[in-house]
C-alpha cells in the first residue's frame, strides 16, 4: 500500500483470524468443562458404588457371624435345676464355646434364677453383688468375649448344691481339654447340646468354609477401599 498506509484486506484477515481463534478457544473451553463434568459424575458414581459394596460386605459379614453362632441349652433336656444332681461342670467341659454363641437357661422362675458373677464369687457362692441377674425363666445370654463366664443360681443353697456353671470360651491358641481315660470309661458320653448345630464331623469343614469366605471378603474390602482412594 502506498504512503505506508495499512491494507484494509490484511486488517480484515487479521481480525477474522483472531475472531476464529477466540471462537475456537471458547469451543475448546466448553468441551473441556463438559469433559470435566462427565469425569466428576463418573467419579462420584464410582465412589457411591464402592461405598455401597462395602456396606453390603459388612451386612453379609454380620449375617454370617449370626448364622455361625450356636445355641447351648444349659443342662440339655434337664435345664437349669437342682433336681437330678446335674453335673454342670461336666456338661460345660464337653462343649466348645465360641464368641457370639448363645447360652440358654431354662428353669422355673418361682424357684430359680441366674446370676452372672466373678470367679471369686463363683468359688464362694457369694450372691452379694452379682454382675447381672436374670429371672425370666428363659434367659438367652450371648457370649461376647473370650475367657471364663461364671453363672450360678442365687437362691440360698442352690449354688452350694451344684447349680453353677463355668462357660469357658477358649483363646484362639488354646486347645480344648481332653477327658481323661478314667472319666471316659466310668461315665457315659454326654449328648451334644448344640441347638441347632452341625454334627461333630462337619464342624471343622464348616468353620474352614466360613474362614475362607471371610478371608475373601476381607481381600475384596481392601481392594474396594484402595480403589476409592484412587478416585480422589
Amino acid at each position: 500500500m502506498p504512503n505506508g498506509l495499512p491494507n484494509p484486506c490484511e486488517s480484515k484477515r487479521f481480525i477474522n483470524a483472531r475472531r476464529e481463534r477466540c471462537l475456537s478457544s471458547s469451543r475448546t473451553s466448553v468441551q473441556v468443562k463438559k469433559a470435566i463434568k462427565r469425569l466428576n459424575y463418573h467419579r462420584f458414581a464410582a465412589m457411591a458404588l464402592v461405598r455401597g459394596a462395602l456396606a453390603l460386605l459388612m451386612s453379609i459379614a454380620l449375617t454370617m457371624e449370626l448364622i455361625h453362632a450356636a445355641v447351648y441349652k444349659v443342662g440339655d433336656s434337664a435345664g437349669w435345676t437342682t433336681i437330678g444332681n446335674i453335673d454342670y461342670k461336666k456338661w460345660s467341659a464337653t462343649k466348645t464355646f465360641q464368641v457370639n454363641d448363645m447360652i440358654l437357661f431354662e428353669y422355673n422362675a418361682q424357684f430359680h434364677n441366674v446370676m452372672r458373677v466373678t470367679h471369686a464369687m463363683y468359688k464362694a457362692c457369694n450372691t452379694s453383688a452379682p454382675l447381672a441377674t436374670y429371672t425370666t425363666g428363659n434367659d438367652s445370654i450371648t457370649i461376647k468375649t473370650r475367657g471364663h463366664h461364671f453363672f450360678f443360681c442365687g437362691v440360698p443353697g442352690h449354688c452350694q448344691a451344684g447349680q453353677k456353671v463355668d462357660i469357658n470360651v477358649l483363646q484362639s491358641n488354646e486347645i480344648a481339654p481332653t477327658p481323661s481315660v478314667s472319666s471316659s470309661v466310668l461315665s457315659p458320653p454326654v449328648p451334644s447340646a448344640k441347638v441347632p448345630g452341625p454334627a461333630p464331623s462337619n464342624a471343622v469343614p464348616l468353620k474352614s468354609l466360613f474362614g475362607s469366605i471371610g478371608l475373601a471378603m476381607a481381600v475384596l474390602a481392601m481392594f474396594l477401599i484402595n480403589f476409592e482412594a484412587l478416585l480422589f
